[in-house]
């Protein structure tokens, strides 16, 4: 079984506090279960230390709707950018045939550019 590391303790020493607060445990079971929590290697012993607690969410649904809708603006959003930025280079690249023929750097450097763009694009919505 794999060790937990701080913050999987601090989680639950949070969660038992939760508990605390809303009623569910008296001050000597908080200070023996936080014992417990704080002092555990693996996730076992923080299960014992949770034991007998009901689980409660900690977001309900309309947060995690509100936090879906959210991110996919933000992709719409950057992918709408994208989609400019795109176009942009495009029509430079066009113009740029039209008034000075065709060229292998002007090939080159309109492909650099609009990779580049579509790996930031790609980037940004990963990172988020």
């Amino acid at each position: 079984m794999a060790l937990i590391g701080d913050r999987d303790r601090e989680q639950a020493a949070a969660r038992l506090k939760d508990h605390y607060l809303r009623g569910r445990l008296s001050l000597e079971e908080l200070t023996e279960r936080l014992d417990v929590a704080l002092t555990a290697r693996r996730g076992a012993d923080v299960r014992v230390a949770l034991s007998g607690l009901p689980a409660f969410r900690l977001r309900s649904g309309l947060d995690e709707a509100w936090r879906a809708a959210r991110h996919t603006a933000f992709v719409v959003a950057v992918w709408s950018l994208w989609w400019a930025a795109s176009l942009v280079l495009l029509i430079g690249y066009v113009a740029s045939l039209v008034t000075q023929g065709l060229s292998l750097t002007i090939a080159a450097v309109f492909a650099a550019l609009w990779i580049s763009v579509t790996l930031a694009a790609k980037r940004v919505v990963r990172r988020r």
